[in-house]
């Protein structure tokens, strides 16, 4: 018994197997070498959903800050609570959200490309800033696909 000790809080179990009320019922709970009691392995569990929410919620903010996605003008990550939402900060070279990447992959249109700037946009970016969060992407696409 003492090899089913668990790794956390050392805790050395009367029996192998013992019976927990848990989210479905009374659950079985078979202890394993070098694993976790009930109550060690529920902490651990809630612990790591805790941090995966977290880091959801920091993508989140990240992905809002950025420019938004070309085709929807939504948030860059994706709608929020899909199965598509992006769990980390997208990069810059991300013109898209993973549900418009996604439609346009299904309908075979191939690579987004952005609208090259006008020569009045490009004289007016001499003189100040554009309003436009994706400047810079249009400027770059304009000397790659010319």
């Amino acid at each position: 018994m003492r090899a089913l000790a668990c790794t956390d809080c050392g805790n050395v179990p009367k029996k192998e197997s013992t019976w927990h009320y848990g989210n479905h019922g009374n659950e079985h709970w078979t202890r394993h070498p070098d694993g976790r009691c009930w109550t060690c392995h529920r902490e651990h569990t809630e612990r790591l959903e805790r941090e995966a929410e977290e880091q959801l919620e920091a993508a989140r903010a990240a992905n809002a800050a950025l420019r938004p996605c070309w085709t929807c003008r939504g948030s860059i990550g994706g709608k929020e609570g899909s199965k598509l939402e992006l769990r980390e900060k997208a990069g810059p070279d991300r013109l898209e959200c993973q549900t418009c990447e996604q439609d346009r992959a299904v309908k075979n249109l191939g690579p987004l490309v952005l609208p090259a700037p006008t020569k009045r946009e490009l004289v007016a970016a001499l003189v100040s800033t554009p309003d436009d969060p994706w400047w810079e992407v249009r400027v770059l696409h304009a000397k790659l696909y010319r």
